[in-house]
């Protein structure tokens, strides 16, 4: 009977040591993918900011371009003045080029500040969804390093962190079905 007993107590620490494994090998799997969610964040994060940087600067170029082009239309308007009795018709054509050119890059302005904002907010929430994932990675760590039962209360309290969502419907990378 004794040995019956034994025999019995060592199946179930196998057991017990078989699911503990499992558990172990899905928590790290779990750790490895927020990881890998994290980096493809921070990489999203880079492409916005090069995004970023570019409008910016072609903004700043833009608009250098049109302060040039009013210096440019306040001279030909002076020199068209001095000629007047033969340069109103050509004068007129100058305003309304200008005008039309002013208008067209005064619109471009106002696209690329709009573009400018939205890449703003793109970053902004960028950022918070990687501190987010920064989170549920460090939650990870310290659910790795806990004892088997505060485990299960931690990975309850993950759980309730990351939601019900999958990682890849919260960063959009698939779509949603």
């Amino acid at each position: 009977m004794a040995a019956e007993e034994v025999l019995q107590t060592v199946d179930h620490y196998k057991s017990e040591i078989e699911r503990l494994t499992k558990e172990l090998t899905e928590t790290t799997h779990e750790k490895i993918q927020a990881a890998e969610y994290g980096l493809v964040v921070l990489e999203e994060k880079l492409t916005l900011k090069q995004q970023y940087d570019e409008l910016e600067a072609e903004y700043d170029s833009l608009k250098q371009e049109l302060e040039q082009l009013k210096e440019a239309f306040g001279q030909s308007f002076s020199i068209h003045r001095k000629v007047a009795e033969d340069g109103e018709t050509r004068e007129e054509t100058l305003l309304q080029e200008s005008a039309s050119k002013e208008a067209y890059y005064l619109g471009k302005i106002l696209e690329m500040q709009n573009e400018l904002k939205q890449s703003r907010a793109v970053v902004t929430n960028v950022q918070a969804e990687n501190e987010r994932l920064t989170a549920v990675v460090q939650d990870l760590k310290e659910l790795q390093q806990l004892p088997r039962v505060r485990s299960l209360k931690g990975f309850t309290r993950f759980q309730r962190l990351v939601g019900s969502e999958s990682p890849n419907q919260r960063l959009n990378l698939c779509p949603q079905q």
